[in-house]
């Protein structure tokens, strides 16, 4: 009986403990929860997925017309080399060469007035590298020196159209041994320019030479002189769109010594 009811006593104590705890589960369940997660996921899913689409359409085009222009070049450039050689014949071309008619003077410069520098005999060639402006005037390169000289045209013939060769102006071979000239002047009287020199010491053919630039009037012309005075008068007229100018150097037997420049008056 005792133990009956002892049972019955915590039958009890634990039904109402349970009654009593209960109660609580309806306040701690958010009704509010359900809706939230399902529209959540709803509108992540569809704003992902729908611009994924759109993408992958647009560079399949693109990828499509790539190989086309890469191929078309490729196949075109290829041949070019083949035609390269062609142009090979060219070099053989021979340089412009002049023969001595006759015994010919080869002189320092281009006039009679220059020192005679070798003699070209008849038959002789020279690589032909220049000329004068007027062409009547060759600079050549005998075949048996090692530097150049100036003949007369029409004392040889050239291989070629002489005025296709190229007008040139070189200086002329300066001898060391030959002093420079000194004490230089120039005074002007109407057209007419004198220049004056301090003698050089004596030698064998000894002389002075000047190279002028002067205005005959409308234009300039080049002019060679040589004198064994110690002065020189030129006719340098007024009107040329140019400038005038001169040199003047001393000469022997051993050729030709430093220009000195004229200060034009």
């Amino acid at each position: 009986m005792r133990k009956t009811l002892i049972f019955a006593i915590v039958t009890f104590l634990l039904l109402t403990g349970c009654a009593t705890e209960a109660p609580p589960l309806p306040t701690s369940t958010p009704t509010s929860i359900p809706p939230t997660t399902t529209s959540t996921q709803t509108a992540t899913f569809t704003s992902t997925y729908t611009p994924t689409v759109t993408v992958t359409a647009s560079i399949t085009p693109t990828a499509t017309d790539t190989p086309t222009v890469t191929l078309t070049p490729t196949e075109t450039d290829t041949p070019t080399p083949i035609d390269t050689p062609t142009p090979s014949i060219t070099p053989t071309e021979e340089p412009a060469t002049i023969t001595a008619d006759g015994n010919v003077n080869c002189r320092y410069g281009p006039d009679p007035v220059y020192l005679y520098a070798w003699l070209l005999s008849d038959g002789d060639t020279a690589q032909l590298d220049g000329r004068n402006y007027a062409g009547t005037w060759l600079w050549v390169l005998p075949h048996d020196t090692d530097w150049h000289c100036w003949v007369a045209a029409s004392f040889v013939t050239a291989s070629v159209d002489i005025m296709t060769v190229p007008t040139v102006y070189p200086p002329i071979y300066i001898n060391p041994s030959v002093p420079a000239i000194s004490g230089v002047k120039a005074s002007r009287s109407g057209s007419s320019v004198t220049i004056s020199w301090n003698p050089a010491p004596p030698s064998v053919d000894l002389g002075y030479l000047i190279e002028a630039r002067i205005c005959s009037g409308t234009y300039l012309m080049d002019v060679v002189y040589s004198t064994t005075n110690t002065s020189y008068t030129l006719n340098d007229k007024t009107g040329c769109s140019g400038d005038s100018y001169g040199q003047v150097r001393v000469f022997n037997k051993l050729g030709y010594g430093p220009p000195y420049k004229i200060a034009w008056p």
